[in-house]
């Protein structure tokens, strides 16, 4: 289930507001296209300076989620892989 969460809210998101950029004849150049800017130019159109700190939000959301993921993952290797190995073999799951 997180699976589909993952790949439908980004993918959800971004062709909604890039849809609706074209829609509305932005004025977003292929540079700010390119880098993924049409969203945000989107988000500001229809909401203003809240759709900004809106994508902001989001942005710093989704940032420190990957971080957190990253991090419990070095932490699980670390603790499996190397202490319960060689550091403490007598170490338990608890």
């Amino acid at each position: 289930l997180g699976g589909f969460v993952w790949f439908t809210i980004p993918f959800a998101l971004a062709t909604s507001l890039g849809l609706s950029a074209v829609a509305l004849d932005l004025p977003v150049t292929p540079a700010e296209a390119g880098a993924g800017l049409v969203p945000p130019a989107a988000a500001v159109h229809f909401w203003g300076e809240a759709g900004a700190v809106g994508v902001l939000i989001l942005l710093f959301m989704a940032v420190t989620s990957t971080g957190s993921a990253e991090l419990i993952a070095v932490s699980s290797l670390f603790t499996y892989d190397v202490y319960r190995v060689y550091i403490n073999p007598a170490a338990t799951g608890e």
